[in-house]
């Protein structure tokens, strides 16, 4: 899920290399305009459930223990870009990164040899803002459908509410399609421990809708909410894509945390 655009330095925070971790999408970068797009009901969507296997630590990567920080610093490698070491065990946030492996298990710089843009300063995201492709061809037909979230639907996303992303509440993290910085607590937001935000439908509203690709050494396969303007009457047309911030605020959704 992404908001692609949604740009937060985090040097002003850590004091390294402007990164963007405001709202990063689920899955996307350069995607496509939001022009009409083929569509195709022929996916049944994965629905988020418990998980029960443990994950194996990498890159220095564990379970917090009790009274220990999670989703702050130490990062892997010292590198804010690579997530942090410590995450979280229990709750609902410990059972969506119960078997998530950080960076699918590569070594720190050939994960960022893979996945970061040195030019741009950023992730490379997968195209068509992250949506799948039919037969899982990079030149198949995105799987996007139209869907409308019904009032008391629970949903949630790791990134700020600037972003116009969002996954059924819980999917599991590798399901999600979105890099490790995308669980560094916002030092300006210690309330969001891992940057999460969960939200109750309270008015329904109507969404782009399909399953994740694959990206970030992570299988995706999730499924994945974007909020675009031309599905919501009242929502500015001045712009492609609705925040979640918007929605909040115009009584679509309620916050949960």
């Amino acid at each position: 899920m992404r908001t692609l655009r949604r740009r937060t330095s985090l040097a002003a925070a850590i004091g390294i290399t402007a990164l963007s971790l405001a709202g990063i999408p689920a899955q996307a970068g350069t995607g496509p305009s939001l022009a009409p797009t083929a569509r195709t009901s022929a996916w049944t969507p994965s629905h988020a459930v418990p998980v029960t296997a443990t994950a194996p630590a990498h890159g220095g990567v564990r379970p917090a223990t009790p009274g220990e920080p999670v989703c702050t610093a130490p990062y892997v490698n010292e590198d804010p870009r690579l997530g942090p070491k410590n995450l979280p065990r229990k709750g609902v946030l410990g059972r969506i990164l119960q078997t998530y492996v950080p960076l699918g298990g590569l070594p720190p710089q050939k994960f960022l040899n893979r996945y970061w843009d040195w030019s741009a300063g950023f992730y490379r995201f997968p195209p068509d803002f992250g949506f799948a492709h039919s037969g899982g061809y990079p030149n198949g037909r995105p799987l996007i459908a139209s869907k409308t979230l019904r009032v008391s639907e629970r949903v949630d996303r790791f990134g700020s509410e600037n972003g116009a992303f969002l996954a059924p509440y819980g999917t599991p993290y590798e399901q999600r399609g979105i890099p490790p910085t995308n669980l560094d607590t916002f030092p300006e937001s210690p309330e969001y421990p891992c940057n999460y935000h969960a939200y109750r439908v309270i008015r329904e509203f109507a969404v782009d809708f399909g399953p994740i690709a694959s990206a970030f050494q992570q299988p995706g396969g999730g499924s994945q909410y974007h909020l675009v303007s031309r599905l919501i009457a009242d929502a500015p047309q001045n712009r492609d894509e609705v925040s979640v911030g918007w929605l909040v605020q115009n009584g679509y959704l309620v916050r949960l945390n």
